[in-house]
């Protein structure tokens, strides 16, 4: 087997280019870009090659992608990821639990982890995809809606597709959502000229996700789990802002239940039942959103990360790496890295 030089290896531009020619080449890219996945082609006597490009926009991973021939791709477990794919030229068939999809020209396929989708790739299929791992989507939907998630995180399949009344799925869907990946698509296009403005990159974030997240969640309130009530109850609010305030200290339960006017144990269980989380849990998942964040504007000088990590209460840095990277899927120098290389 030839080395894995097919696979290019990312500049320090804002815009990765890919190409595999070999099959275990392009299983590791497939694998690189979307997450564990196994891939074949459906005639193994054709040529087989890959084309990608790649671009993260905060926490969004946005890949344009082509195979020279029909594949079959398939998720494999572990995968983490949710995969947001519009198909751009030819054709891609979803199996998902036995049920059959078609996905033409200009239609949106979500694809969870915990759901197993195969898909079926004509030679002529070109896809653009939004990929975003299971935490941020589960941060985002305690953001939005103020209470836990359902576990775990389903999307129905189709997002949107041209079949409804006046080709738009009857109800707007897929017109915003093309509208969308339209937009994502320019943006991917100004930074592979170089052009990029980072500072706007939490907003595009939030602005997919939100789409996402409200298209899927709050159409009739049906899919949203009754047993959370939206709205959390005033002592864990309080408690949050306290915990907000002082990421940079060691707080104790009994301190945070004193602050609040409550007892440890209802503090415990409102936590639990609002965040499904406990207090200090809670309190780690903020520093850690926190850290991030700080990460991303940082300017990448000796010692920027252990600064950040005792800034927001992390007294050993390889345990801060360790905790961080299990969140994020990186390390906190490869966060700060991504962020330089955004702004040059």
């Amino acid at each position: 087997m030839q080395p894995p030089s097919d696979v290019s290896a990312p500049g320090l531009g804002a815009v990765h280019r890919f190409h595999a020619s070999e099959l275990p080449h392009v299983e590791a890219l497939c694998a690189r870009l979307f997450g564990p996945t196994r891939v074949r082609p459906l005639d193994a006597r054709a040529p087989l090659h890959v084309d990608a490009e790649q671009c993260h926009i905060g926490q969004l991973s946005l890949v344009d992608i082509r195979y020279s021939t029909a594949m079959e791709i398939e998720p494999q477990p572990g995968k983490d990821e949710y995969v947001i794919q519009t198909t751009l030229a030819g054709h891609c068939e979803a199996l998902t639990d036995g049920q059959s999809q078609h996905y033409p020209h200009g239609s949106t396929l979500v694809a969870s982890p915990t759901l197993r989708t195969r898909l079926l790739l004509d030679e002529d299929c070109e896809r653009f995809c939004v990929v975003l791992r299971r935490r941020a989507i589960e941060h985002a939907f305690r953001e939005h809606f103020g209470f836990e998630p359902p576990a775990p995180i389903a999307f129905a399949p189709r997002l949107a597709s041209d079949d409804g009344p006046n080709g738009n799925g009857g109800n707007g869907l897929a017109e915003r959502w093309q509208a969308l990946v339209g937009y994502l698509r320019a943006e991917m296009r100004t930074r592979r000229a170089g052009a990029a403005n980072p500072t706007i990159d939490a907003s595009i974030e939030h602005m997919v996700v939100s789409t996402l997240l409200f298209d899927q969640f709050s159409g009739d309130g049906a899919t949203l789990p009754r047993r959370f009530q939206p709205t959390l109850p005033a002592y864990v609010r309080r408690a949050i802002q306290y915990l907000r305030r002082n990421l940079d200290r060691p707080i104790t339960m009994r301190e945070l239940a004193d602050h609040c006017g409550v007892s440890e144990r209802s503090l415990q269980v409102g936590f639990r039942r609002s965040k499904n989380a406990t207090p200090m849990e809670y309190l780690r998942l903020l520093r850690l959103q926190g850290a991030r964040d700080s990460l991303l504007r940082a300017p990448q000088q000796p010692g920027a990360v252990t600064a950040i990590a005792l800034r927001h209460g992390f007294a050993h840095l390889s345990m801060f790496s360790r905790e961080y990277r299990r969140e994020f899927g990186e390390l906190p120098s490869d966060t700060l890295r991504r962020a330089q290389c955004r702004e040059g």
